[in-house]
């Protein structure tokens, strides 16, 4: 079964093994403090550690100097892509745009295209502009790689064995009514696909890849099912193709009905279902608690809401359940406030989540009963007429739905502590 490059079990590959720092690294890093600027160092050995060939470090470093002098055309070049639209519907001048942004490329790596995506030339944005973090994802591979290893850590890299630890601890998800693996059907929960619409998907790829929805046509003489391509296949024809795709893919696949949102949500879709991507961190040998949260809504033909695909994301607040303006990480920058779904004409700011203390308690309550020690978790949240359930897990939840909907730098959350305080312990020896 493929893992994407890591070995079974683990979260995170052997690329991002690091042996402990010598006393420069050692004295440089322990000085870091639990903010951007101090992740952003870890982030810098993390990087250099890896570049095993002395030739890669030479070329490294002259790409960083060249970096560090060719910042002024870089930041201009930005600004004349993305400067004049933010002028327009920001009235930041010009000439305060370039300045801040070179400052940003030169004191802290932030690059023009980062500026302009996370908003930093807002005022509410710009007094903590250098604590957003860019790309966190190492950071947490090189944690998970120095943890131990625990056997439900095993949910983050497979949705069936999600699902199998969902139920273990009583928690609510969806059922998988076939289990593909090898182009072979391993389980199945009836004899026949029922006549309802389904949504089908690998058990170990990320980011909506190659899933598919399949809406369900009855007729006098039975039910089919029909995608967007225009496809038109019996339940049995059905069966086949997805046999055929785990085996052509060599990955497992699941066949699942497909969920409808609760009522009051159904008019922020396209049809599809939209999920909350809610983080949750705990600290070693502490109770876990919300860190920021996001309502993902998919738009035009998007069987999927993945932010990075094109959906709507918007910010929630944690205490009330109240949604911000949507916006999109895909389309021209900076990204434009989105008030209403494109499809529907739906207000999406002033919304208020049904279900949402529930939404809270559920996450929290995954995030304890986990014996792996993994510090933030990003759940896939579907809020259904009857209550939220579980979806997926993901160790790697990203940085940018986490900061670009609501303006909130990760450098200066609890996660930045708890993070410190890991790499702190695996590397640093007083």
């Amino acid at each position: 079964m493929a893992q994407d490059g890591n070995e079974a079990g683990d979260l995170a590959s052997i690329e991002w093994q690091r042996e402990k720092p010598g006393l420069v690294w050692s004295y440089w890093l322990s000085r870091a403090k639990s903010d951007g600027p101090g992740l952003r160092r870890w982030q810098t050995w993390i990087w250099w550690k890896g570049l095993h060939d002395p030739r890669k470090k030479i070329s490294a470093f002259i790409l960083s100097i060249r970096g560090f002098i060719e910042a002024p055309y870089e930041t201009w070049a930005g600004l004349r892509r993305f400067g004049h639209k933010t002028r327009r519907i920001h009235h930041i001048p010009l000439f305060t745009q370039y300045h801040h942004a070179l400052i940003l490329r030169w004191r802290y790596g932030i690059r023009p295209e980062h500026y302009y995506r996370l908003q930093l030339f807002k005022p509410e944005r710009a007094a903590f502009a250098q604590h957003f973090i860019i790309s966190i994802g190492p950071i947490l591979q090189v944690i998970h790689r120095h943890s131990p290893k625990k056997h439900d850590g095993v949910i983050f890299l497979n949705k069936k064995q999600f699902k199998d630890w969902c139920a273990h601890n009583d928690i609510p998800t969806v059922e998988n009514l076939l289990e593909i693996d090898r182009g072979k059907i391993v389980s199945r929960t009836s004899d026949h696909l029922p006549a309802s619409d389904l949504f089908i998907k690998p058990t170990n790829w990320r980011q909506g890849r190659g899933a598919s929805r399949w809406w369900c046509k009855n007729q006098s003489t039975g039910h089919y099912y029909t995608d967007h391509s225009g496809a038109v296949l019996t339940p049995v024809e059905l069966e086949e193709l997805v046999c055929r795709t785990s085996l052509d893919q060599d990955r497992p696949y699941i066949v699942q009905e497909a969920l409808v949102n609760h009522r009051r949500l159904r008019n922020l879709t396209n049809g599809a279902l939209a999920t909350v991507r809610l983080m949750t961190i705990r600290d070693l040998k502490q109770q876990a608690h919300p860190l920021i949260a996001a309502l993902r809504m998919p738009t035009g033909d998007a069987v999927v809401d993945n932010f990075d695909s094109g959906s709507i994301a918007s910010p929630i607040n944690l205490e009330t359940g109240l949604c911000g303006p949507g916006l999109q990480k895909k389309g021209s920058l900076p990204p434009d406030a989105i008030q209403v779904h494109p499809d529907t004409g739906s207000a999406i700011s002033g919304f208020t989540l049904p279900y949402w203390s529930e939404c809270l308690a559920l996450t929290c309550r995954a995030h304890n009963l986990l014996e792996a020690q993994i510090p933030v978790i990003g759940w896939d949240v579907a809020i259904l007429d009857n209550g939220p359930i579980l979806l997926e897990a993901n160790h790697l939840p990203g940085d940018d739905i986490a900061q670009m909907p609501g303006g909130f730098p990760l450098g200066i959350s609890p996660l930045a502590e708890i993070l410190l305080k890991r790499l702190r312990n695996s590397f640093i020896t007083e």
